[in-house]
């Protein structure tokens, strides 16, 4: 017994150490994970600059480690001398104790006497800077593929110093070529390692050309020609200098085809429903009548992309409401989701009956833009709706309409439907003839047209700033229609016609993506403002098209509804959404994707449409093609007053600036978190790359202004401008100086430019604005390029 209780103490206490060991453990881990959680999160909340900063720290605190490690390595530290096994001697002698004897044995036994090379490459990450670090790759593969070489040659040699690649090469090699084979490999090898070198290729085509150029002067008069020939072809690889892109021309016919290869081709299959499926439709509905007291005929099936339409003839003495009212039960019969009862059909004798297909066929853009009813349409302002129930293209002119209000669901293809219109404008207006103001609170769907040229100003997420530019618009409607009476026209298209050598009015839409998120904010001041706009904006070329996912009355009210003649509406959740979009039933029927009803201005009937598909990367990559061309001649134009660079280059910086998404930056500038970082990185790199002046760069994209200003606004900056100066003749200070102040304080920026963005004045206001900062000592003097030194902290 007391053996017994012996062996049970005994087994209590060892569950009793493996017990605590584990909770110790267990503590360990937990403190671990919580200090590398801590200093994860700190890391990631620090600036760009300070990562970069603290990583260059490490790159050279590690290469210091290894490096001390390698000049203090003794074998006898490391007794197994494997690099698989850990086996270490009981006292190290190594000056970075176990790890560096570890290191230094491991770097050694693989790599031999080159060993060194590894702390030397990690330092220079360390050193070097932040825009030289893709080229710092490429040279570090040279540097690893020279001692690669040297570590080879040295095992052909038999001598130690060659580690385990060294060894395993030679070997390899020896076996199965030789130790001739051998030595040719290696020297192969080092010689395609020498010609990665720019500097090296360089040398070699000259010693090449000064002996063509000798040649060239011991040739007799007769042959000159062909050594000119010849030095061409040889002098060509050494310049270092790529083939300029060709700028998109202006001729639009050309550029359509450009634009049409963006988008998706259509496929040659139709899906249609056989004649089979239609019988079989026909006789369900008519027998399913029947069921509940119905009497008629099938007059007629019209298959269509999505949906096939059938004639149905009531008897007489049959009422309408009754077949409306089976618009679920004939759902239940045809084993179909939603069924849409036209009753009756507008000009015929017959009740319409819209059954969804077993297969849905695809509506392409492409298709559309290229369609007859497309083409026919002279308008700037012409754009593609989409199919009809029988499978026919719908287009149509914005300024006929002359405005449109879309409604539905989210996911019912709201925001494509935008993108589809857009698309069709961009396909043939250009600047001059049509621009654009983007508001679009979801910042999601239209941020991706930043690049057109076609916009007043970058697409508006924010909604002060969205009912600022729409009260500046109607101060350019009012400009506008005093010019019109000026010149004794009723409209744009007068005014147009009259002033045909001088500068033409540019149609301007204003399309809103959300609306339901700006009447949340200022619903009095929006409703005013846009039912101003829309009862009298037509005549002088302003249009408005505006979508909202919730068709409600706060939302969409009485008077927005009366100045907006022409409606789409989409799949919507309710009868009640329906009518306080079309003003009746139907929308709730729809099935999505696409699936849209459409009411022409001055028609009381909806049309039944399927709009086309854009994808996300369609768009974007009209907007690239449209900001390539724009970029290519407007900084020709600019380049060509002050900068040579812009103008000999203008091609070749606007296709690298499209491809490497500098485009935003470009546009906003300081508006966005290290913006300003970002273009002079860029303007580093093209440098480089390119053998350009980078100050020139500098300049040319701090001054250029991307969206070309409209007469309108000009003219409201001269008379604004006119009465600032008024005041500054008598010593005040500009109603905007506070704000400014402000605005320069927090952003710790203060240039000219960005009180013309934020405060949308003039030049010349802008720049009295920083002279009267300066001379408050709000910020420093001007010091060319760089933005001026601001001498107020936020904190002050």
């Amino acid at each position: 017994m007391y053996y017994i209780y012996e062996e049970i103490m005994l087994y209590s206490s060892e569950i009793l150490k493996v017990g605590l060991y584990i909770i110790m453990s267990g503590l360990g881990l937990f403190a671990f994970y919580v200090f590398g959680r801590t200093l994860f999160h700190t890391f990631a909340k620090l600036e760009v600059e300070r990562k970069y900063q603290f990583s260059k720290i490490i790159f050279m605190l590690v290469a210091v480690l290894i490096f001390v490690g390698l000049i203090s390595y003794n074998r006898n530290d490391y007794l197994n001398e494997s690099i698989w096994k850990l086996k270490l001697a009981e006292h190290i002698s190594n000056k970075t104790g176990i790890v560096g004897a570890i290191i230094s044995s491991t770097l050694f036994n693989i790599f031999g006497i080159t060993a060194y090379i590894i702390p030397f490459i990690i330092l220079l990450f360390g050193v070097v800077k932040r825009e030289y670090t893709n080229k710092l790759l490429l040279q570090s593969c040279f540097i690893l593929g020279l001692s690669i070489f040297t570590i080879f040659f040295i095992s052909l040699k038999g001598l130690e110093g060659g580690g385990i690649i060294g060894e395993s090469l030679n070997n390899f090699f020896t076996k199965y070529l030789g130790k001739t084979g051998a030595y040719i490999f290696a020297f192969a090898f080092l010689v395609s390692l020498l010609w990665t070198q720019r500097f090296i290729r360089k040398f070699i085509l000259n010693i090449r050309i000064r002996g063509v150029r000798k040649q060239k002067a011991d040739l007799p008069d007769g042959w000159q020609a062909g050594v000119r020939k010849q030095k061409t072809e040889v002098q060509k690889p050494s310049i270092p200098r790529p083939l300029e892109p060709s700028i998109i021309p202006f001729d639009i016919s050309e550029f359509n085809k450009l634009y049409l290869d963006i988008l998706q081709t259509p496929t040659k299959t139709e899906i249609t429903e056989d004649k089979k499926e239609i019988e079989i439709g026909e006789k369900t509905l008519v027998e399913k009548f029947k069921e509940f007291g119905i009497t008629g005929e099938i007059t007629g099936a019209a298959p269509g992309p999505v949906i096939t339409r059938y004639e149905f003839a009531p008897d007489p003495g049959i009422k309408l409401s009754r077949i409306s009212a089976l618009s679920d039960d004939i759902a239940l019969s045809m084993k179909s989701s939603k069924i849409r009862i036209v009753a009756p059909i507008p000009g015929k004798s017959a009740v319409g009956i819209e059954v969804p297909n077993k297969q849905r066929e695809n509506v392409y853009l492409k298709e559309l833009l290229t369609s007859p009813s497309f083409e026919g349409i002279s308008s700037k302002l012409g754009i593609v709706l989409g199919k009809d129930i029988a499978g026919e293209p719908v287009s149509d002119d914005i300024a006929h309409f002359p405005h449109l209000l879309i409604a539905g669901a989210t996911g019912s293809g709201k925001s494509v439907c935008i993108n589809t219109l857009i698309a069709s404008i961009l396909y043939r207006a250009i600047p001059e003839e049509v621009r654009f103001i983007m508001i679009d609170p979801k910042r999601i769907e239209l941020p991706v047209y930043n690049g057109i040229p076609h916009l007043i100003t970058p697409v508006i997420s924010d909604a002060k700033e969205s009912l600022q530019v729409l009260k500046e618009t109607i101060n350019w409607m009012e400009i506008r229609y005093k010019e019109f009476a000026r010149a004794g026209v009723r409209d744009i298209e007068g005014y147009n016609i009259k002033v045909q050598n001088a500068k033409k009015k540019p149609y301007i839409l204003i399309i809103i993506d959300e609306l339901a998120d700006l009447m949340i904010t200022a619903p009095r001041e929006i409703e005013e403002t846009l039912t101003r706009l829309a009862s009298m904006s037509r005549a002088v070329g302003i249009h408005l098209i505006l979508a909202t996912q919730r068709p409600s009355v706060d939302v969409i009210t009485g008077l927005i509804k009366a100045n907006f003649p022409a409606r789409i509406a989409f799949q919507v959740a309710s009868k009640t959404d329906s009518r306080t979009i079309l003003d009746m039933n139907g929308a709730e029927k729809l099935l999505g994707r696409g699936d849209m009803l459409f009411i022409p201005p001055g028609k009381g009937f909806p049309m039944r449409l399927h709009g086309a598909y854009i994808s996300t990367g369609e768009a974007k990559g009209i907007s690239q093609l449209w900001a390539k061309r724009f970029l290519a001649e407007a900084l020709k134009e600019v380049g060509s007053g002050k900068w040579e660079v812009g103008s000999k280059n203008s091609a070749l910086i606007a296709s690298v600036i499209v491809e490497e998404d500098m485009i935003d930056p470009l546009i906003f500038k300081e508006r966005i978190p290290g913006g300003k970082e970002r273009i002079g990185l860029f303007a580093q790199r093209l440098a480089d790359r390119y053998k350009m002046d980078k100050k020139d760069l500098l300049d040319l994209f701090y001054e250029f202004e991307y969206y070309p200003s409209i007469e309108e606004a000009e003219k409201v900056v001269e008379e604004e401008e006119t009465e600032f100066a008024q005041k500054t003749e008598t010593g005040e200070l500009d109603e905007l100086f506070n704000e400014a102040k402000d605005l320069v304080v927090r952003h710790q920026v203060a240039s000219v430019s960005l009180l013309q963005r934020r405060f949308k004045i003039g030049y010349a206001r802008a720049g009295r604005l920083i002279d009267q900062l300066e001379k408050e000592g709000v910020i420093g003097p001007y010091v060319g390029s760089k933005s001026r030194e601001v001498r107020i902290g936020r904190e002050e």
